[in-house]
């Protein structure tokens, strides 16, 4: 899979539009549906989306943390079949482009055969574009547009809104469940304060995108994938540190099957089970047992699964 950064022109494809943040169930449904029509029409699979979220240029105290980071989003979406990842930078210039003019430099960019969207898709100055008008688009202009429904999980939407809202709560099994996969975080190792070596714990202190969503603070059962590409079972604590403040927020992960020196590595965290919250605990002996009573409780997890 290629990664575009505003293409100039492609060769005729099935594109598909959206933000996917996430690239949860509902965003998969388009996927799929533009995976199925490139491959019985023998075109390439291209996805446009937008950079940086159009929140974060029209109204930034507004912006939503972000689900996925451009690598999360190309790892999901490359299991699609997706050939192409065109990213379109949105600024106050995009912002401003009327309907028509998106729809035309849409044609001119990606010769599209198909165009595939959601049901709630909108572009153009204050989202007055929909499928519907890109529908009456297509039919002057030689491309066929087909609008995908909403993917409903429990009674309601899958969205992205909606999986953020349970993020915050540590419902990381319906989080996985709205995505479709693990709820990922990924960075690089850095050297922290050694507070859990000290106890016996060492733990890997993992640099986080500052745009990043993260899960409710608290303690949580993950897979940690290594720069090697192996899998290990790990603890991993976000959060303030109550009992030892530092004052700023971190994420770390003590891997329960060995020690390596992860330094510098870029590892990811996929996010398997909430097991507490943050606490507050008397003194770093206090802290000591219950991070005793985290690791067990982490292996039991992992041994259920086997």
């Amino acid at each position: 899979m290629k990664i575009l950064r505003d293409p100039r022109r492609l060769n005729p494809c099935v594109v598909v539009l959206g933000m996917f943040d996430g690239v949860h169930r509902g965003h998969q449904a388009l996927l799929m549906r533009g995976g199925e029509l490139a491959q019985e029409m023998a075109f390439p699979l291209a996805v446009c989306c937008f950079e940086p979220h159009p929140l974060r240029v029209l109204r930034p105290e507004k912006a939503p943390p972000l689900l996925t980071t451009l690598p999360e989003k190309a790892r999901v979406m490359q299991s699609f079949g997706v050939d192409n990842l065109c990213i379109t930078r949105f600024d106050r210039m995009r912002a401003d482009q009327s309907p028509e003019d998106f729809m035309a430099e849409l044609v001119e960019v990606y010769a599209p055969v198909v165009v595939v969207c959601g049901f709630n898709f909108t572009f153009g100055k204050g989202g007055a574009g929909n499928g519907k008008l890109l529908r009456e688009y297509g039919r002057k202009h030689g491309f066929r547009t087909v609008i995908v429904p909403e993917v409903l999980v429990g009674g309601a939407t899958v969205s992205s809104t909606r999986i953020r809202t349970l993020l915050a709560e540590g419902d990381v099994p319906m989080v996985n469940r709205l995505l479709g996969h693990a709820y990922t975080l990924s960075g690089r190792v850095e050297t922290g304060k050694q507070l859990g070596r000290t106890m016996g714990f060492p733990t890997a202190n993992v640099a986080i995108p500052k745009d990043k969503a993260l899960p409710a603070f608290g303690v949580y059962a993950c897979w940690m994938e290594t720069g090697d590409g192996a899998y290990h079972p790990a603890v991993v604590n976000v959060g303030r540190h109550p009992t030892l403040p530092e004052g700023s927020v971190t994420v770390e992960a003590h891997m329960l099957d060995g020690e390596p020196d992860l330094y510098g590595q870029h590892v990811r965290l996929s996010f398997l089970k909430h097991m507490r919250q943050e606490m507050r605990f008397e003194d770093k002996d206090a802290l000591q047992q219950q991070i005793s009573r985290d690791v067990e409780a982490a292996k039991a997890h992992f041994a259920s699964l086997k």
